[in-house]
């Protein structure tokens, strides 16, 4: 265990060519991801009012971003944009990651290798983007806010839901090195790795609990640091010192730093798995 992980922290600490191509492959998406989060935290923190009075917070925040009302046209195409990178980026950095390595080749052939493995990688996403635990949270979160957690209907359908995601998370977990270094169709290799994933269960159930663990732990980190800023700044709020020019920008460059921040931890945790993930496939692909 210890092995596979220090192979996987140098690969992310120590190897620079590794470093340079997560950062070109992986830390678009990362950014998505934290706009994501900190979209989600603005929703449920809008929607606590009945728990806390969060009025001023919200209206503070809408006036920050209220300049987006009067460039329509901009919000359309960051959107489009924003889309294109949730679809079309994860395809690409996996695969060039994946290829990387197993090649150690240089860091352009990488993401050359991306252009021959593409549709199967998005294919792959785009099916397991139906099991995603972040859409998951989402879906939930705005139901419950909503009041639509039928007891007799939605919560069961939600249940078998988890149970899907939980089931293909665990499973899939070898189907995009199939593709890269074997190269499997997506669906040939979701169903060969469900295969690999029971005929190495106990190696595979080992790590899928570890990963689970240090993911739950970069998302408590990451939410902790969303938030503390933003209960300073509800403070902030309370003491009437927020329209002071110098509070104002300061909350500005705070915000913008930690969005920043919470991309680039996202991003090495990312990259650390998928070198994880490789010394595993290897390791179980030996024994077969």
């Amino acid at each position: 265990m210890d092995l596979i992980l220090k192979k996987a922290y140098h690969k992310v600490i120590e190897d620079e060519k590794f470093v340079k191509l997560t950062v070109l492959s992986l830390l678009p998406y990362s950014l998505l991801f934290v706009i994501y989060l900190f979209d989600q935290t603005y929703f449920i923190l809008t929607s606590l009012n009945n728990w806390v009075q969060w009025n001023e917070l919200k209206l503070y925040i809408e006036n920050i971003f209220s300049i987006w009302e009067n460039y329509l046209f901009l919000l359309i195409v960051l959107v489009v944009i924003i889309l294109a990178i949730y679809y079309f980026i994860p395809p690409i950095a996996e695969a060039a990651l994946i290829y990387y390595l197993e090649k150690w080749n240089s860091i352009s052939s990488a993401l050359w290798k991306w252009l021959i493995k593409f549709f199967s990688m998005f294919e792959l996403h785009w099916f397991l983007s139906l099991f995603s635990f972040l859409l998951f949270f989402i879906v939930v979160s705005r139901l419950y806010i909503l009041d639509m957690l039928d007891p007799n209907f939605v919560i069961p359908l939600i249940f078998i839901w988890l149970l899907f995601i939980v089931f293909f998370n665990f499973t899939t977990v070898y189907a995009k090195y199939l593709i890269v270094l074997e190269n499997y169709s997506a669906f040939d290799a979701i169903k060969y790795s469900i295969k690999l994933t029971f005929l190495n269960f106990k190696i595979s159930f080992k790590w899928y609990l570890i990963y689970i663990f240090l993911y739950v732990r970069v998302i408590i980190n990451i939410i902790i640091l969303i938030w503390i800023p933003l209960i300073i700044l509800y403070l902030f709020l309370k003491s009437n010192i927020s329209n002071i020019d110098l509070v104002k920008y300061s909350i500005y460059i705070v915000i913008f730093v930690l969005f920043l921040l919470t991309a680039y931890i996202n991003w090495i945790i990312e990259s650390f798995f998928v070198a994880m993930w490789y010394e595993i496939f290897k390791k179980i692909e030996y024994k077969k």
